[in-house]
């Protein structure tokens, strides 16, 4: 019998061996995810405990890592791997034809073959419509590196303002209104200056040679103010010559501010050129209709016959039918002359050759009609003189009736097979179409 008390046995054995029916392969990789798992919790402990070193700053980008301690039953610990991230694998191009040979199965529902065909045809043309945008965007990038290496420098741009403004100023310096009311008024007046300034002149022979050399070789705007004090208005010895000629000098300055504030004010900016580009525009497009209505005006009245007529005038019907026919014809004259201006106006010198050739068509035209209406007199003449001719035989041939009392027979033929009525044509003359309207 054992004893009740045994004393309990402290000793450990060497091995135990358990059968868990699993393989030895199976049994290391099972001690491999083990040994990872307390090395990542024993890394999370350390973690949890140490504080974590401050930041130097945005630019560092690698930290040092302690060493995990080994895990239980094992030797030597294994340091802990960063993990980096793996590049992505870029999708695949799929060509059209590889799209098209895309097929479900067989099997599949008619309305799903149906949605995926048209999947099919939405993929194609997002394909097209996304490699439109990037050409598009690769031209504008193009476009954007060109720009950048063709940009202006400051200098280049001080320079391109200013030649600007040069331009500006003179197109609207030559044009032909500012000279007529600016340009114009200040050389009369400096002419009448000149002549003032001969008449009160002491000595007129030479006055009159200086006022020459200066007509000459100098414009008024070369001309200051001091000058026409100190070289010219002091020089007259006649106190209310001398007035007059400076209220004509003041004059002239006047007017020569009077246009520098108006070039200074259409010309400071583009903006202020351009409306007065408009404006031009605007004056000229007025003056040409203005001149255009003036001169249709003019000529309706040589063409008072092709003018329209008003139809309640008409008192019978045939009136109005003729009317209408004239106001039709009139329709259709004036819709070609309509034509024919808007061709030379919007056509330049294309429609002024079309218009010159049509005139000088239309020309040879009234010269053949003009012809043929000589024509037509000269047969008209002929006509009454062969009308006349035949009144005469007729009444010979009345008297003849008249003097023996017996009309002759009808059925008297003559040697050529003729009776005598056939003599009295008149009937058959006045029954002739001559082509009379």
């Amino acid at each position: 019998m054992p004893e009740d008390n045994a004393p309990i046995s402290t000793e450990v054995p060497e091995t135990v061996t358990v059968d868990t029916g699993a393989d030895a392969k199976s049994i290391g990789d099972l001690n491999k995810e083990f040994s990872d798992f307390w090395a990542q919790e024993d890394t999370k402990a350390e973690e949890t405990s140490a504080p974590a070193a401050p930041d130097t700053g945005a630019g560092q980008e690698t930290k040092e890592t302690k060493q995990a301690p080994a895990p239980r039953g094992e030797g030597k610990p294994e340091p802990v791997k960063l993990k980096t991230a793996e590049p992505q694998a870029q999708p695949k191009e799929f060509s059209d034809k590889e799209i098209d040979d895309l097929q479900l199965p067989t099997h599949a529902h008619p309305n799903l073959q149906a949605d995926f065909k048209k999947v099919k045809e939405y993929w194609k043309s997002d394909r097209a419509r996304m490699k439109a945008l990037e050409a598009q965007t690769g031209q504008l990038q193009n476009e954007l590196i060109q720009a950048r290496q063709n940009a202006w420098t400051p200098e280049q741009k001080a320079d391109y303002e200013h030649a600007a403004t040069v331009r500006r100023r003179f197109e609207f310096v030559s044009d032909p209104e500012f000279q007529a009311r600016f340009h114009a008024p200040i050389r009369s007046r400096f002419e009448t200056v000149l002549s003032e300034a001969v008449d009160a002149l002491p000595d007129r022979a030479a006055a009159q040679a200086w006022a020459s050399h200066i007509r000459d070789n100098y414009q008024p705007d070369q001309l200051t103010k001091q000058w026409w004090l100190n070289s010219v208005i002091s020089k007259v010895p006649n106190e209310l010559e001398r007035q007059a000629l400076l209220g004509s000098v003041t004059e002239l300055l006047k007017l020569q501010k009077e246009r520098d504030g108006e070039i200074q004010r259409r010309t400071q900016d583009r903006s202020a050129y351009d409306n007065w580009m408009q404006e031009k525009t605007t004056t000229n497009a007025e003056r040409i209709k203005s001149e255009i209505m003036s001169e249709i005006g003019e000529q309706e009245k040589l063409l008072g016959d092709v003018l329209p007529r008003d139809v309640e005038q008409a008192k019978t019907s045939e009136e109005r039918l003729a009317i209408e026919t004239h106001n039709e014809r009139f329709q259709r004259l004036n819709k070609h002359f309509v034509e024919t201006m808007q061709d030379i106006s919007k056509s330049g010198p294309r429609g002024w050759v079309r218009a010159s050739v049509a005139a000088t068509r239309a020309i040879y035209m009234e010269e053949q009609y003009r012809n043929l209406e000589k024509e037509f007199d000269s047969v008209k003449t002929e006509r009454d003189q062969l009308r006349q001719e035949l009144d005469r035989i007729a009444g010979a041939r009345r008297k003849i009736s008249q003097t023996t009392g017996t009309p002759p027979a009808s059925s008297t033929k003559s040697k050529d097979g003729l009776s005598i009525n056939d003599l009295d044509v008149r009937k058959s003359f006045d029954r002739y179409n001559w082509g009379e309207t």
